[in-house]
Parts: C-alpha cells; sequence; structure tokens
C-alpha cells in the first residue's frame, strides 16, 4: 500500500517512529508522504533523505556523556540549549540535502509565535526546517526568520495530517505520541498486512471510493501550498507573513534559520508560545460552538 506518513512532537518519545517506519517497510508498505513535527520532523526528514538507518545506529551507540556533549547549553539565549551541534550532526546525516530533492515528499510543520500561525517546510534546506520545528519553546532556543519568531510545531499542530494531503496515497498512518502507557490496547495483535490491503482496497472500490476522491480534489487544491491556511488576521498580513518566512526558508544555506538571542527571555518565549496556543484554542472552540 502506498501510506502518507504523519510523524507526531513528543520529544525522546519520538524514537518510537524509527520503529513504525521499520514495522511498515518490512510489511511491504511504500511511504509516499512524510509530514513531522518536532521529533517528528527530525524522524521523518532523516527518512526521506534516506540518512534513517545511519541516525539510528549513531543514536544507540551514544552514552549518557556522549550525549551531554551534544547538548550546547546557553545562558544567554531565549532556551537553554542552542541544539547547533544537533542540527550539525543531523545535517550530516541528511547529506546538506533540500527539502524538494528529497525522494519522497516532506513537510516539516514549525509554529510563529509573532503572528499566531503555523508555517510548512517545503522547500529550502533540510536542517534549517528540522531546527525550526523542534525548538521546544523554554528548552531549545526559538529561531528567526525575517523577523518572525518560530517555535517547535507542536504548539499548534502535534500530528500534522493536512500537509500530506495534496499526495496521493491508499491510507494515512499517523503516529501521536501523547498516549500514556497502559491506556489503550490494540484491537489485533497481530493484524496481517495483506488483510489490511484487501479491506482498505473493498473500501475504496465501494462508496468511500468516490467520496474519498472528491474530498482528495478539494483538500488537494486548498493544501497544496507551502502553509497552511489556519492563520489569524487579515488576509493582506498573512500573505505578508508568509512570504517573508518562505522567502527566508528557501535560502541556498541552513543558516538562513538563525538562533534567536535578540532581547527575548526563556520567559518571553514561553509567554508568547502560550498566548499562541491558547489563541489557536479560542478559534476552534470558537469554530465549533457558534453563536
Amino acid at each position: 500500500m502506498r501510506i502518507a506518513l504523519v510523524l507526531g512532537s513528543g520529544g525522546a518519545r519520538g524514537y518510537a517512529h524509527i520503529g513504525v517506519i521499520d514495522e511498515l517497510k518490512a510489511r511491504g508498505h511504500e511511504i509516499v508522504a512524510i509530514a513531522g513535527t518536532s521529533m517528528g520532523a527530525v524522524i521523518g526528514g532523516l527518512e526521506a533523505a534516506d540518512g534513517l538507518a545511519d541516525f539510528s545506529q549513531w543514536a544507540q551507540s551514544l552514552t549518557y556523556f556522549s550525549m551531554l556533549r551534544q547538548m550546547d547549553v546557553t545562558l544567554t539565549g531565549a532556551g537553554m540549549v542552542k541544539a547547533d551541534r544537533i542540527i550539525e550532526k543531523i545535517n550530516e546525516f541528511c547529506g546538506n540535502a533540500r527539502i524538494e530533492d528529497l525522494s519522497i515528499p516532506f513537510t516539516a510543520v514549525a509554529t510563529d509565535i509573532t503572528a499566531y500561525r503555523e508555517v510548512w517546510f517545503q522547500r529550502g534546506p533540510l536542517a534549517s526546517a528540522i531546527r525550526a520545528s523542534m525548538a521546544l519553546p523554554g528548552f531549545i532556543t526559538p529561531v528567526v526568520m525575517n523577523d518572525h519568531i518560530l517555535v517547535d510545531g507542536g504548539v499548534y499542530n502535534p500530528v500534522p495530517v493536512a500537509p500530506t494531503f495534496a499526495v496521493p496515497s491508499d491510507l494515512t498512518v499517523a503516529v501521536s505520541l501523547g498516549g500514556r502507557p497502559g491506556m489503550a490496547e490494540p484491537s489485533v495483535s497481530n493484524a496481517d498486512a495483506a488483510d489490511v490491503s484487501d479491506d482498505a482496497g473493498r473500501l475504496s472500490d465501494g462508496g468511500i471510493g468516490p467520496l474519498r476522491r472528491e474530498v482528495f480534489r478539494e483538500l488537494a487544491a486548498r493544501f497544496s501550498g507551502p502553509r497552511s491556511s489556519a492563520v489569524s488576521g487579515t488576509e493582506s498580513d498573512s500573505a505578508a507573513a508568509d512570504s517573508s518566512v518562505r522567502s527566508a526558508a528557501t535560502g541556498s544555506k541552513p543558516s538562513a534559520i538563525e538562533s534567536a538571542e535578540m532581547t527575548l527571555s526563556t520567559s518571553d518565549v514561553l509567554h508568547m508560545s502560550l498566548t499562541a496556543m491558547q489563541e489557536m484554542i479560542e478559534r476552534f472552540r470558537a469554530a465549533a460552538t457558534p453563536v
């Protein structure tokens, strides 16, 4: 089956994404699109760049002290860690790849806490996109693009399904890392891949198929651009903000995204991130309960 893969945020729990990818491949499925947030963007980007196997071996070889050496602690930035060393290492495994040159369509999602919007990286240096997507507020320093401050995509969209809509697929697999251990048990302990394929084929040939194609055409037209349509402010302000961020994101060098030293403190970034999250929740609640 052709799989559109969505990898959610979740810090160190994101290493579970490697097992998901390995299992999908072992069952003979083809991954045709990947979207990721935070650690999901790290693992997804490495897979799209054919660097995940080497990264996995390197990560498993890390000791406690060698891991600490990857942490470039800062006392002046708007966070505790710059993450420059780990991004340099990721860039080595990615081979300085650009997103538009990857063999698998890939989207990394970050949050713009100045414009209250999510940003989709679908072009430009892969390492820079990953760096923006994994900038956990309060821990990893945010990044700046043309005066826009970007933090972890999980602030706005922890499991970014929408970016995969533009790529035809048989099935979308979305991996959320937010569950608690023991809260859910699989309904089938050992599903057979062939049975799943047969069931999906029968559903597609029936009533779901025509409906899915119609929905796909509508969503593909809506989401084929490099960002989400969920933007606050006027449309002209939105377009200007998007153009500003995109022009920096598609630069020729990873340095197009810079660490946010500026005058921001860690508390400033946390406050801005919480405000952005609150604004998003308010919009969704207002849409769900119109008056």
